[in-house]
């Protein structure tokens, strides 16, 4: 799978909707742009930088499971 993929791609990758990772995209939560090659503007996103947001969100998961298996004793 190539490292840079469009908006469809992306949406489908990240389990994210358009709106959103464009949003992730203009906050630098993960690298993304529209890309210069395109004349319609079409947005590419870095896949790696999907991954990082992904896990990160994960180990917050984690830990916040945790807190709440530690308050429930």
């Amino acid at each position: 799978m190539p490292r840079w993929i469009k908006l469809r791609e992306a949406t489908r990758y990240a389990a994210i909707g358009k709106g959103r990772l464009i949003s992730l995209a203009v906050s630098g939560v993960i690298r993304g742009t529209q890309d210069p090659d395109s004349r319609r503007g079409d947005w590419i996103f870095d896949r790696l930088s999907i991954d990082e947001y992904r896990e990160a969100q994960m180990t917050s998961v984690s830990i916040q499971q945790k807190a709440l298996e530690i308050l429930r004793r």
